[in-house]
């Protein structure tokens, strides 16, 4: 119907020109019919359409008109000339059909393999940093859909368990076994093509999540050592030392020929060395708590300066310098253990201070929390040792008196009631360590 359509408008064309021109000359307006339809419907189409438009040339304009004869030999040579062009113009136009035709499809083709290929990096991205697997099962196959064209679900099962409505697919995986179910309007041919390189992702989730549990449980294996090892350094140095001490001062006492004098230095010897004997084994329990996420702190609002100067009374045999602010907002923090906080941090700072060098407390209130810092004068702490100063057992700048649990318990508080602390520290220029709480509204009293 086409062929007949642009046919006649091509001879309707020829002869509204036929005044101004020859009927041969404009012959060549069948060549856009000839060209239009080998364009839309290929190379037979344009061929026949070339044929007919001869023939039309032929009965309508050549002498004598509406007859298929021709009276005159050059009329034969023109429709010869047509037809060959018409032949040759309509190959032409249906090769370039076909060349546009091949390059949409081979578009078509790359645009799919594209999209594939994003949603597998997609995936890749999600299996690489995703801790658990299975929890983005369900994201990597909502963005399978639209690539497969229908539903899809992934899991990690033994045998498959599809629906009614549900095609099955294994998934060459290498230890785990999976299923992809896909819907019965789905592509299959894209869903074989994804299935490899999908399981092969997965495998490779898996693997990485081997590899980090494998790490993790070394590095839990290792820390284990360390505190085991630490343990039984407390044990053997800092628990003997005291016990040796007050077990000397009690065989001493049953001496009769002790003077008083000498019987009350023993006595003094098995009071302080039974504090921190005391002290010792109450660190070991906090500890032990804090690492066992059993902390459980009480809060409850609380004024930090008063709660530091409670800290501060036990050490008067060294110069301290208080300057927090009277305004510090209230926190909600539980006051015990704050205040064995910085009493540890003032112990701490007091045993690393040169005599006679005041330990400083400052502190202030910003829209992030109040925050108490607690500042020595000493050497400082060396920059490969700051990234160990809150572990257990850790004893940095040559201290060999302390249990090294006192920063690390400091930490277990500090964190359980919601704060932060921080090391500042130069070396030669002293420490600190910032201890900071979130600000808390105090709510609007009701009205009755």
């Amino acid at each position: 119907m086409e062929i007949v359509v642009a046919i006649a408008a091509a001879s309707g064309l020829v002869a509204l020109l036929e005044s101004i021109a020859s009927a041969t000359s404009l012959t060549v307006i069948y060549l856009l019919a000839v060209i239009c339809v080998a364009i839309r419907h290929g190379e037979i189409p344009g061929l026949v359409t070339a044929l007919f438009s001869v023939l039309a040339t032929n009965f309508l304009f050549i002498e004598p008109r509406y007859r298929l004869t021709i009276s005159e030999s050059e009329n034969v040579v023109a429709l010869v000339v047509l037809l060959i062009t018409a032949v040759v113009v309509g190959r032409l136009a249906a090769s370039s059909r076909q060349r546009a035709a091949e390059s949409e499809r081979r578009a078509t083709i790359a645009d799919a393999r594209e999209r594939e290929a994003q949603v597998l990096a997609d995936a890749a991205s999600l299996l690489l940093v995703s801790g658990s697997l299975e929890s983005e099962l369900d994201t990597i196959s909502q963005s399978l859909g639209p690539v497969v064209g229908g539903a899809v679900r992934l899991e990690l099962t033994g045998a498959p368990r599809p629906t009614e409505d549900e095609d099955a697919i294994r998934l060459p995986m290498r230890d785990q076994p999976a299923w992809l179910y896909a819907s019965r309007d789905a592509d299959r041919e894209v869903i074989d093509r994804i299935a490899e390189p999908l399981a092969s992702l997965l495998d490779v989730g898996f693997e990485r999540r081997r590899l980090t549990e494998r790490t993790a449980e070394a590095e839990a294996v290792r820390r284990a050592e360390v505190a085991k090892t630490a343990v039984l350094h407390a044990v053997s140095h800092d628990l003997r030392s005291p016990l040796t001490a007050i077990v000397t001062a009690g065989t001493a006492l049953q001496t009769d020929s002790l003077s008083e004098q000498d019987r009350d230095e023993l006595l003094s010897v098995i009071e302080s060395e039974s504090g921190r004997l005391s002290r010792l084994v109450d660190d070991l329990l906090d500890l032990s708590r804090i690492e066992a996420g059993a902390v459980a702190p009480r809060p409850d609002w609380c004024d930090l300066k008063e709660v530091v100067a409670r800290a501060a009374a036990a050490y008067n045999d060294h110069p301290l310098e208080l300057r927090l602010p009277d305004e510090l907002p209230l926190v909600r923090v539980d006051a015990v253990q704050v205040e064995r906080v910085f009493s540890n941090l003032i112990n701490n700072a007091i045993k690393f201070s040169p005599p006679g060098a005041p330990v400083t407390v400052s502190g202030g209130a910003s829209p992030a929390g109040v925050t108490v810092r607690v500042s020595d004068r000493g050497p400082g702490i060396p920059s490969s040792a700051r990234r160990h100063v809150f572990e257990p057992f850790f004893r940095g700048r040559g201290d060999q008196t302390g249990s090294g649990l006192g920063l690390a318990i400091s930490r277990g508080f500090v964190e359980a009631n919601g704060g932060r602390i921080t090391l500042q520290s130069r070396k030669g220029q002293g420490t600190a360590f910032a201890v900071t709480f979130p600000r808390a509204e105090i709510a609007a009293p009701t009205r009755a």
